[in-house]
């Protein structure tokens, strides 16, 4: 088995319709696909029935968070490389066959993959994509998270030294935690290819959470990465990177939310003090859209 693709779910049984459709629609055959179905209290199990393909497996649990759902995927996993897809993501039909053949052409085996994506508005229309050839340089993942977690793939045994943290205070943030975490020890590989499609629509996690929450969850992240990222700690430069990139990240979110600008235009001025290159980059235009 070359590929496991391991999808948590929670009462997402329409969504998560559409997003097994596009994986069972691959031009690539080796694959098992393994749905973990996080406690979901609506018909999801009888949608998985339906297919009636023996390339899905789906397992039951009761209701815990998506990182335990991630780490649980993966440990009934057979592939070689393991791809965390969202349920509310897609995989253009390609996706398999050209990463595979991407991973073939390598000098040396890639053991962690990065895919480029695009991002859609709910009607359809392009809103984002990104994309680079390569490899991912190291610092750039201090100042975000440009990967997302459908867009990876990464070598069991390398993901089976790390696992996603499952600690609380880490969601939101627990895929950027673990790829700093590999990316210290490992090449990421870029695969120029944007075969992975996600919608921006309104039930994606970020945008469920209140301002508090969001605030919590970024002072938590924030003191663990310092607390346990030696090359971040131990930097001046990194340290102002990743400071100026959690608290635009914030500033960003919360302006998103409408519901407490003060709080992110406290946020954003965290991140011009910490670093005042934020004041060329893209998020802080986008800070400043959702503001005013």
């Amino acid at each position: 088995m070359f590929f496991s693709i391991v999808i948590p779910t929670h009462n997402r049984a329409v969504i998560i319709q559409e997003t097994l459709h596009t994986v069972i629609s691959q031009t690539f055959s080796d694959y098992e696909i393994i749905v973990v179905d996080d406690g979901s209290t609506d018909n999801t199990g009888e949608v998985i029935e339906q297919f009636k393909n023996p390339k899905i497996k789906y397992f039951y649990k009761e209701n815990e968070e998506r990182s335990i759902a991630r780490n649980f995927g993966a440990d009934k996993a057979k592939g070689e490389y393991l791809i965390f897809l969202d349920s509310d993501d897609k995989m253009k039909e390609d996706h398999l066959s050209s990463v595979y053949d991407f991973i073939q052409k390598q000098s040396s085996v890639p053991k962690f993959i990065f895919a480029g994506y695009i991002i859609l508005n709910p009607d359809k229309s392009p809103l984002y994509e990104y994309g680079i050839d390569g490899f991912f340089p190291p610092n750039k993942l201090f100042y975000g998270n440009f990967l997302g977690c459908s867009s990876i793939i990464v070598d069991k045994e390398i993901f089976k030294k790390h696992y996603f943290n499952t600690h609380s205070g880490l969601i939101l943030f627990e895929d950027w935690e673990l790829w700093l975490r590999i990316i210290a020890e490992n090449q990421l590989y870029c695969f120029p290819g944007k075969s992975i499609v996600m919608i921006n629509h309104g039930g994606r996690s970020v945008l469920n959470y209140g301002v508090t929450q969001i605030n919590d969850k970024i002072l938590h992240f924030k003191n663990h990465v310092l607390k346990t990222s030696p090359v971040i700690k131990n930097s001046f430069f990194h340290r102002s990177t990743f400071l100026m990139g959690i608290y635009s990240y914030a500033a960003l979110h919360i302006a998103m939310t409408k519901k407490n600008p003060l709080i992110a235009i406290k946020y954003l001025f965290l991140s011009i003090l910490n670093n005042p290159l934020i004041l060329f980059k893209r998020r802080c235009y986008g800070v400043i859209k959702h503001l005013f």
